[in-house]
């Protein structure tokens, strides 16, 4: 039997749209962390249980295709060199231009969620491109996992820092003068 990938109807693809744009029309309004699944589903006119037909949390629905996207950054060819030299990261500037154009939801979501799942999720999807892309410059010699699982968590962690003092810190540079940054730190 042959099993073929099936892409979603239109009506799932719609109800997961109306669910997306309802978290963050409220996220718009209100801290992540105080918006209910029940308030979501409220506002995208579905039944709760619809809601968890969907998804399984709500910071599932938050990383709705973020996921990939993230995790395709280190596949991607690069960007060219920076000003500095080659660039050793290909993740950042994507990375920092999307979190440019969404600012406001990146300091509610990340910076500011009190539980914390949403920045240790991001650090570690940030940790996983980062270890690819280690990986594609320098494979590991001895297979030994540790190491490399630390310098990726380094790497992400650095970068995060940078953008939270980038985006709180009122600086006007752009993602591409951060990327310098970024890039001549690694």
């Amino acid at each position: 039997m042959h099993t073929r990938f099936r892409r979603p109807d239109r009506r799932t693809f719609r109800t997961r749209n109306r669910l997306k744009e309802a978290l963050l029309q409220l996220m718009g309004r209100r801290n992540y962390d105080e918006i209910t699944v029940d308030e979501i589903a409220d506002l995208a006119e579905v039944g709760r249980s619809t809601f968890y037909s969907h998804f399984s949390s709500k910071e599932d629905l938050l990383f709705a295709g973020f996921d990939r996207w993230v995790l395709s950054l280190a596949e991607a060819p690069g960007h060219g060199p920076s000003a500095s030299g080659p660039r050793r990261f290909q993740f950042s500037l994507p990375m920092l231009q999307h979190i440019r154009s969404q600012k406001h939801f990146f300091q509610a979501t990340v910076e500011r969620s009190a539980d914390g799942g949403v920045r240790r999720k991001t650090t570690a999807l940030l940790a996983e491109v980062a270890r690819r892309e280690l990986d594609r410059m320098e494979p590991s010699a001895n297979g030994e996992p540790r190491p490399r699982q630390a310098q990726a968590h380094a790497v992400a962690g650095a970068f995060l820092g940078l953008v939270s003092w980038w985006l709180s810190s009122g600086n006007q540079m752009t993602a591409e003068e951060v990327d310098e940054v970024f890039q001549g730190m690694m």
